[in-house]
């Protein structure tokens, strides 16, 4: 037998993932589960003496994020989003899990030096503005140019379709510039497999978007995800010709 839970995710660092869901029981209890996404997830009820508002903040606190409404059954195993996904108790409207994402996270660790990362932020405000030309509706962009990079923050989401590759681009544009400055940053599709900061390598992600290498080659060149195409035209032999 399944039942509907409300289910949240954390990402860490190296790309896995663990879960944690809620199921109002409706006799005063509710029942938790938890574990590695994936895995069969624990399970224990719980008295409403311990608020269930309460725990729900102190996952999102922990960089939790809402993924959807979730049948799990009675073993634990995630088995389908539910036909009839709604907002979690006390939360506003998310996204259910019908709609596919990619997963980001930015971690700065406290003895990061805080001149590199505002180095950092200069450059990304950079590739921000070099995104606008390309995609001019990339709220992502529009929101580190206005903010002159603010984003460079701890922190931790979820990427859309809707979202255009413009976000994707920059966040792959901040995880290969970040490593220096002791910035990490984290992207992963849904099955917890990592994305790169190769762009070259990382076809399903731009699939993602409807897009392909060549389509982004342009943008990804002038924001340093890709190297650029030497043009031989422009190259002059220095080994003269000899004919026998």
């Amino acid at each position: 037998m399944s039942k509907q839970y409300d289910l949240y995710r954390f990402i860490h660092g190296d790309g896995s993932s663990k879960d944690w869901a809620f199921h109002n029981n409706g006799d005063g209890t509710y029942t938790l589960r938890w574990g590695k996404t994936g895995t069969k997830l624990q399970t224990k009820a719980f008295e409403n003496a311990q608020p269930l508002q309460n725990r729900i903040l102190e996952k999102t606190k922990k960089g939790y994020q809402y993924v959807g409404q979730v049948m799990i059954d009675d073993d634990g195993n995630i088995t389908k989003a539910s036909p009839a996904s709604s907002k979690p108790a006390g939360e506003d409207p998310q996204p259910t899990q019908d709609e596919a994402r990619i997963y980001w996270r930015i971690k700065i660790p406290s003895n990061v030096d805080s001149t590199a990362v505002s180095l950092l932020m200069g450059l990304v405000t950079g590739y921000a503005i070099a995104i606008l030309r390309a995609y001019p509706d990339c709220a992502w962009a529009e929101k580190i140019e206005d903010d002159l990079g603010d984003l460079i923050k701890p922190g931790a989401g979820s990427l859309l379709k809707e979202n255009g590759v413009g976000s994707l681009l920059l966040l792959m544009a901040l995880k290969k510039k970040g490593a220096p400055s002791g910035v990490i940053v984290t992207l992963c599709h849904e099955d917890g497999v990592e994305i790169s900061d190769q762009l070259k390598l990382e076809s399903q992600a731009l699939s993602f978007f409807d897009t392909d290498l060549e389509s982004v080659r342009s943008l990804a060149e002038s924001i340093d995800l890709l190297d650029k195409r030497l043009d031989l035209s422009t190259v002059e032999t220095l080994i003269e010709d000899f004919y026998f």
